[in-house]
């Protein structure tokens, strides 16, 4: 029973320490990447962009991460997503 009480107990803290996206080190991420050689930042301004919502934003990282063969993992990607999120798009 005690050893059942301390599974779950782990169980439960393992799941509470998801980290939050990281914007600093999403910056360095997309500094890093070869991100602004197909396309400028003013893809991520001008008016009639197809990124709209937190979920396309995300999926367009992951799109440009599987062409440019980055290899984030999904903390790097969710970090990425909060940088540009932060810097251009200001989605909610």
């Amino acid at each position: 029973m005690k050893a059942m009480l301390i599974l779950c107990t782990g169980l439960l803290l393992m799941q509470t320490a998801v980290a939050e996206p990281d914007p600093v080190n999403g910056q360095k991420l997309f500094a890093a990447s070869q991100c602004l050689n197909c396309h400028g930042t003013d893809a991520f301004t001008k008016a009639d962009r197809k990124v709209n919502d937190l979920a396309a934003l995300e999926s367009q990282v992951r799109r440009c991460d599987a062409n440019l063969d980055t290899n984030w993992f999904d903390d790097e990607i969710k970090d990425v997503v909060a940088y540009l999120n932060q810097a251009y798009y200001k989605l909610q």
